[in-house]
């Protein structure tokens, strides 16, 4: 098991990150570069930046170039997770390693032991889409029960999870494959729904994750926290996404799409950054050139579920066409449809596993100065 810290990676940062520490486009941070301001080195086929070097050319006035007037945000660090050399770490531990551990124990690891908060499910939420329905339920929380720390507001969430989803008590995986399957779940199958929640924990400072460490820098409640880490995930370019991937990977699917060229089929010949081309929901990710590894985490043990074959060759086929590897929406694509679940199972999936991870980043965000997200005028 990799020790917290050990590894030299650490203050190294890609070049998409570096640009949006500084809040400029990359053709600016290479303009950096030219002049000396900062100094990348190759490794792994791209430009890596001291993290360092970065945020104290953050933290100048202002940057050399940049156009007057722009309001710029501090850096934020976090102990949550960290991408380094590919692999995604929780809490220091490669998520490798956790990925067949149940997710229950993940949230003990990233939050630390602690007592789940008793959180009542209303009988109205049946009538909410069931992928409405975990926000919902927090938003029915902060009303009634302002006071409750955030770690024990999370464990309550997902504690709750499956019986909001209209299920019952249980192991969270399993518990939660019973509630929006309508069936148990064979091993293997349980087996893989966790291990999407384990991937879910954490990604960085994610728009769900900054959303909610916003709101606890205005000390709003546990709750209100989650929630606001809630109304972001459900945003069409984060956690709901996932359908999406799914239509993308269903259609390719169909008979008449592996069969038949078209105009949709050759479109997806093309790399998904081809002029005038959008992204393909699900395949590339701007952290992860080589390959996400949640994704790949997570198709591992699809893999292993009874007659998922036809959906992981399809998924490959589609990522060889786009020269994209898939990304944790299409993963989580594979996991619908070769288990046969509802589509709005991502979205689900997306939002117990993050509720960790939110809450995670709201107590590190407790301990900082109130108020401290705010722009400043690079000018005053």
């Amino acid at each position: 098991m990799p020790e917290t810290g050990a590894v030299t990676e650490t203050g190294w940062i890609a070049a998409p990150e570096a640009a949006q520490r500084l809040g400029v486009k990359r053709t600016t941070l290479y303009t950096y570069v030219s002049r000396g301001l900062l100094t990348p080195r190759r490794r792994g086929g791209e430009s890596r930046f001291s993290r360092a070097d970065v945020d104290a050319l953050a933290a100048g006035r202002r940057h050399p170039g940049a156009p007057a007037g722009v309001l710029r945000m501090r850096s934020v660090r976090s102990a949550v997770s960290e991408v380094r050399e590919g692999e995604l770490f929780l809490r220091g531990t490669a998520l490798a390693d956790l990925a067949d551990e149940a997710y229950d124990d993940v949230v003990d690891l990233v939050l630390g032991p602690g007592d789940a908060d008793s959180v009542e499910v209303p009988a109205h939420l049946a009538d909410v889409p069931r992928h409405r329905r975990l926000p919902a339920l927090a938003q029915w929380a902060a009303a009634t029960r302002p006071d409750v720390p955030v770690d024990a507001a999370a464990r309550g969430l997902v504690t709750a999870a499956p019986t909001v989803m209209g299920g019952s008590p249980g192991p969270t995986a399993s518990a939660l494959f019973v509630a929006v399957a309508g069936r148990p779940g064979r091993p293997s199958e349980v087996a893989a729904l966790n291990t999407a929640l384990v991937a879910l924990v954490d990604h960085g400072l994610a728009a769900s994750v900054v959303a909610a460490r916003v709101a606890a820098s205005a000390r709003s409640s546990s709750y209100d926290c989650v929630v606001a880490g809630y109304a972001a995930l459900a945003g069409r370019l984060h956690g709901a996404i996932a359908p999406a991937a799914l239509e993308v990977l269903r259609d390719h699917l169909e008979p008449h799409r592996l069969d038949a060229p078209d105009h949709r089929r050759s479109s997806l010949s093309r790399p998904a950054d081809a002029p005038g081309q959008a992204p393909v929901p699900g395949f590339g990710h701007w952290r992860h050139p080589a390959g996400d590894p949640r994704a790949d985490t997570l198709l591992a043990r699809v893999a292993l579920v009874e007659g998922a074959g036809p959906v992981l060759d399809a998924l490959e086929d589609l990522a060889d066409r786009l020269e994209r590897r898939p990304n944790i929406d299409a993963a989580l694509a594979a996991l619908t449809l070769a288990c046969d679940l509802p589509d709005e199972t991502g979205e689900v999936c997306f939002q117990v596993g993050r509720t960790t991870g939110i809450a995670a980043h709201v107590v590190e965000e407790l301990g900082e100065v109130p108020l401290r997200w705010r722009a400043r005028d690079p000018e005053g």
